[in-house]
C-alpha cells in the first residue's frame, strides 16, 4: 500500500497538469501596452494639440511677465543714478512681481494638469471601449493592460488596438 500511494499521487498530478493545459488552450488572452497606445493613438495627439492651443496664450503671458522682471532687474543693476529711495522702491516692485509670477505659474500648472487629467480620462474611456470591442470581436477571454512582466508577440494586440483607434479617429466616431 505504501508503494502505491506515491504512484497514485504522481498520476493525480500528471492528470491535473494535463487538464490545466487543456483548459489554458481554450482561453484566448491578449495584452495591450497602454503607454504605447497613449503615445501613438491619433486621439492622444489631438488631445495634446488641443491642450497646447488652450494654454498657449497663458504661457505667452507668463513669458512676458518673466521678461518684464528681467528688464526691471537689469534696470536696477545698470541704473546707478537711482536714489536710495527709488532703488528700494524698484526692488519692492521686483519682489512683488516675482511673487505674483510664482503664484500665476503655480495656478497655470495646476490648471494645465487638471485639464490634461480630464482629457486623459476621456481618452482612457475611448481606449477601454475599443478594448471591449476587440474583446467581443476577437473572442478574447482576457485582455490585460498593466502590471505584466513579460508578453509574447503572440498575445500582444497593442498594434491592432492602435489601428482600431486610427480607424475611429478617421471616421470621426467615438467608441461607445
Amino acid at each position: 500500500m505504501k508503494t502505491l500511494l506515491p504512484v497514485f499521487v504522481a498520476l493525480l498530478l500528471v492528470t491535473a497538469v494535463q487538464t490545466g493545459s487543456a483548459q489554458e488552450a481554450a482561453h484566448k488572452i491578449g495584452f495591450v501596452n497602454t503607454a504605447r497606445v497613449l503615445k501613438e493613438a491619433p486621439q492622444a495627439r489631438k488631445v495634446e494639440e488641443r491642450l497646447k492651443a488652450e494654454f498657449e496664450p497663458r504661457e505667452a503671458q507668463l513669458k512676458q511677465k518673466r521678461q518684464e522682471i528681467l528688464t526691471l532687474e537689469e534696470q536696477l543693476k545698470t541704473d546707478s543714478g537711482l536714489s536710495a529711495n527709488a532703488g528700494r522702491k524698484l526692488e519692492r516692485e521686483i519682489r512683488l512681481k516675482v511673487s505674483q509670477l510664482k503664484f500665476l505659474e503655480q495656478e497655470f500648472r495646476e490648471d494645465q494638469n487638471l485639464r490634461r487629467n480630464e482629457e486623459i480620462r476621456k481618452l482612457q474611456q475611448v481606449i477601454s471601449n475599443v478594448l471591449k470591442m476587440q474583446g467581443d470581436s476577437g473572442k478574447f477571454d482576457l485582455i490585460l493592460t498593466e502590471g505584466v512582466s513579460y508578453v509574447s508577440d503572440r498575445i500582444d494586440i497593442t498594434t491592432q488596438t492602435i489601428e482600431m483607434l486610427k480607424q475611429l479617429s478617421e471616421s470621426g466616431e467615438e467608441a461607445q
